[in-house]
């Protein structure tokens, strides 16, 4: 197994991902991102779309995504981008492999305007599937600005847990008796109350804080697909926003950790890697995928 590039702590292979997977060491890589393969059944000028049937699919994906778990950290991440094609059954999938404790979340990202399809409704959305190797431990970053808001730190419904009562200044709350839950883990509340983030208002916990509320609805104007979909891109054929890796690797990852991407086509994920101060493991299985990645980092 060659490296197609080798400078700044980023590493490239031309190789297939499972042969580099393989080569890997356990709990290396901080972080993982792929944008796989759709299962469209198109080819493209330089790869083939086309893995068979969905379930034909999977077993394609599943020694990746088994070896993906191996080869991340304890404290890890992993995003898997696909779209309604491959969704499901990923997550079927995932869940199988990284368990259905470790699901954290289904993002949902637009990726253009309405295209006018024929008796039926238009796809405007990708996915990107979100686990963590170990629910107790992970890294996520959040968001902070200048301006403070008030959200609640509770919901409707009862749920049978330990953080039912909560003290707040000596002032005791049965969230429980009111038929409501704590939205947050004990540490996590406790980290709020030791930060001076927590306020009561009508005898309710809410929090008050700079942080900034990221939804699962990735839909801003950076994040939109910026190439043609009737013309063959001059870079790649299907980039994607660098927002949209400079929002993951920015809230779960840390400065000098390692990202990986094996389905790395045009080099994003290499270039935003990079640019926040991140080593990288990159590979695709094609040489013009490798040529235009490294062009973008000798750039950036």
């Amino acid at each position: 197994m060659n490296k197609y590039y080798d400078k700044d702590s980023i590493v490239i292979y031309n190789n297939d991902n499972l042969e580099v997977l393989r080569n890997l060491p356990n709990s290396s890589i901080n972080l993982i991102y792929c944008d796989i393969l759709y299962n469209s059944g198109k080819v493209f000028n330089d790869y083939n779309d086309d893995l068979g049937s969905p379930l034909e699919a999977v077993e394609w994906y599943r020694p990746r995504i088994e070896e993906m778990r191996r080869v991340l950290a304890d404290n890890g991440s992993i995003f898997i981008h696909c779209n309604w094609r491959m969704d499901s059954y990923m997550r079927i999938l995932m869940d199988e492999i990284f368990t259905t404790t470790c699901f954290r979340n289904r993002i949902y990202r637009r990726h253009s305007g309405e295209r006018g399809f024929y008796r039926n409704f238009d796809s405007q959305m990708d996915i990107i599937l979100y686990y963590v190797k170990d629910i107790r431990n992970f890294v996520f970053h959040e968001m902070r600005d200048d301006k403070k808001r008030t959200v609640p730190l509770f919901e409707n419904g009862f749920i049978e847990s330990d953080n039912n009562i909560i003290s707040i200044n000596g002032t005791v709350i049965d969230l429980g008796a009111q038929n409501l839950h704590l939205m947050v883990s004990r540490p996590q509340f406790e980290a709020m109350l030791a930060n001076d983030e927590v306020v009561l208002i009508h005898g309710l916990p809410y929090r008050f804080s700079n942080v900034i509320p990221v939804g699962n609805l990735w839909a801003d104007d950076d994040m939109l697909d910026t190439y043609s979909r009737i013309r063959t891109a001059e870079a790649y054929d299907t980039p994607k926003p660098p927002a949209i890796l400079e929002r993951i690797i920015s809230m779960c990852s840390n400065e000098g950790d390692t990202i990986a991407d094996f389905f790395m086509g045009g080099g994003t994920t290499a270039v935003v890697a990079k640019q926040l101060r991140r080593k990288g493991i990159f590979c695709d299985i094609s040489k013009k995928a490798c040529e235009i990645a490294v062009s973008k980092l000798s750039r950036s």
